[in-house]
């Protein structure tokens, strides 16, 4: 029992350290561009970004952390690097942010918490290419325009095909993006057992769907088209996924989802350097053509 005790008061200490009884003081304000750290871990924007952030303003406060000492010191970025760099990139010498007064140690669990990559965000992509495809948007000019390419916008639209159960669960983060994607790959008799797993249990795991799958999963990008669809059970939005690609703009579609494979395993950074610019390359080919 003094065992349990004692672990008990250790678990107190330790978040002691790194929660503190109140909220800390907080604010927001207009902060000088140069006084924002430029080695942020975020991806470079794309034009897409910065044009959206030249016409719309920035659409999110980046979470920054000041010295509790009242240093004029750099910020701490928290989250929202991303915002900072496209704003940069934008031509924004002062950018909005909300600061919190924070000390090193909690400003840092704040930054491992927040940067936790949330399913929901797919969710949220798929859901707005619905209802773009839906209101009848050309799709190469939106993968264009959007900067995220048809390959991702493909990908995204498989899941307008995902059992509305396992959808919605995904919305709500209880299905990894990776097994809503490889669900969704799945004939409709599959999903149904799937959503009835996840309704069952409250969890679906990637062995679910590879016991379920069989050999029914199709290849991305191999799927059937509109006038294989007797029953119109697929949606409009999905179906205009399926139009015919050149072959420029099918290789560079297959060589960006290699790289965001890539992206999510551990490989070499030359090897991953390497393919990215063979999608650059593809990308300029496919302009030409």
């Amino acid at each position: 029992m003094s065992s349990n005790a004692d672990a008990a008061i250790d678990l107190e200490r330790f978040e002691l350290r790194l929660f503190p009884n109140d909220p800390p003081p907080a604010c927001d304000l207009q902060s000088e561009e140069n006084r924002l750290p430029y080695d942020l871990s975020a991806p470079p924007p794309t034009q897409a970004l910065i044009r959206v952030i030249e016409h719309y303003g920035l659409p999110e406060r980046p979470l920054v952390a000041t010295r509790a000492d009242g240093e004029e010191d750099e910020y701490q970025v928290l989250r929202g690097g991303v915002w900072i760099r496209a704003a940069r990139e934008a031509g924004m010498d002062r950018i909005p942010v909300h600061a919190l007064e924070l000390p090193d140690l909690q400003a840092a669990f704040l930054a491992l918490v927040l940067n936790e990559p949330q399913p929901a965000d797919v969710a949220a992509q798929a859901d707005a290419l619905q209802v773009l495809l839906e209101a009848g948007l050309d799709e190469a000019d939106l993968a264009r325009t959007s900067g995220l390419g048809r390959g991702r916008l493909r990908r995204l639209g498989s899941l307008l095909e995902l059992h509305p159960v396992l959808r919605q669960a995904l919305r709500e983060g209880c299905v990894r993006p990776q097994i809503a994607f490889a669900a969704s790959r799945l004939s409709s008799g599959s999903q149904d057992d799937l959503a009835a797993i996840y309704q069952r249990e409250g969890e679906l795991s990637s062995a679910d769907v590879k016991r379920l799958g069989g050999g029914d999963a199709e290849p991305d990008g191999a799927r059937p088209a509109a006038d294989g669809d007797p029953d119109g059970s697929r949606t409009r939005a999905s179906r205009q996924l399926d139009d015919d690609e050149d072959p420029a703009t099918r290789a560079r579609r297959q060589a960006e989802e290699l790289l965001r494979t890539l992206e999510q395993t551990e490989v070499a950074d030359e090897l991953r350097r390497q393919v990215a610019e063979v999608v650059e390359q593809l990308g300029h080919s496919a302009v030409l053509i």
